[in-house]
């Protein structure tokens, strides 16, 4: 069995084998609003670590981008048609949308999001919206959408874009820490630590 084909296996096992009237309601609530899920933890964050969470949310916006737009360029580079344009009898429930299937933006986004605060160490926050960025990936499937293959690479797409975020955030925070010990003759890691 190619790859592909054990892809469309997974497809028709997941969007019709899975199927039933709760994941009807559920998936596509999920798929269009999954993430919003996030926002009680968020808060929750904020209100025991104010002064952290700010930077994470702004580098979390930056890494949505970057997963968006890779996401993007790679689309065009794949083409790959959508399994609700390319097979018969997908259980579709939301419309099947005009661009092409690989990768996911969907996973990509929604894992660039919940990774970005994986440095916090606040592990409520950080696993609830891993589990609500792989409820949303598991939804495209289930709608119809997307192949399993297409969010495995959304949610590889959106990982490597938050491990990129943050390691451009953490090379600029040590290139400003050496410009303020080289400006005070103080070492900057005693003063700021090793935030992380």
């Amino acid at each position: 069995m190619s790859l592909s084909e054990l892809d469309t296996s997974l497809f028709f096992l997941i969007n019709k084998g899975l199927q039933n009237s709760l994941f009807d309601s559920l998936m596509p609530f999920l798929t269009q609003r999954g993430l919003l899920l996030c926002l009680p933890f968020l808060v929750w964050a904020g209100v025991k670590d104010q002064k952290n969470i700010i930077p994470y949310i702004l580098l979390s916006i930056v890494a949505v981008g970057l997963a968006d737009g890779s996401g993007n360029i790679l689309k065009h580079t794949f083409e790959r048609v959508r399994p609700c344009r390319a097979l018969e009898g997908v259980n579709l429930l939301v419309g099947c949308g005009k661009a092409f299937s690989m990768p996911s933006n969907h996973a990509a986004n929604g894992f660039a999001f919940a990774l970005t605060f994986w440095p916090l160490r606040r592990w409520v926050l950080t696993y609830a919206c891993v589990f609500l960025a792989s409820a949303v990936a598991f939804s495209r499937v289930y709608i119809g959408v997307h192949y399993p293959g297409d969010v495995i690479v959304g949610a590889a797409v959106g990982a490597t874009a938050a491990a990129l975020t943050l390691f451009l955030y953490r090379w600029l925070m040590k290139i400003y820490r050496g410009k303020c010990y080289h400006s005070s003759g103080s070492n900057p890691d005693v003063e700021a630590g090793e935030g992380f």
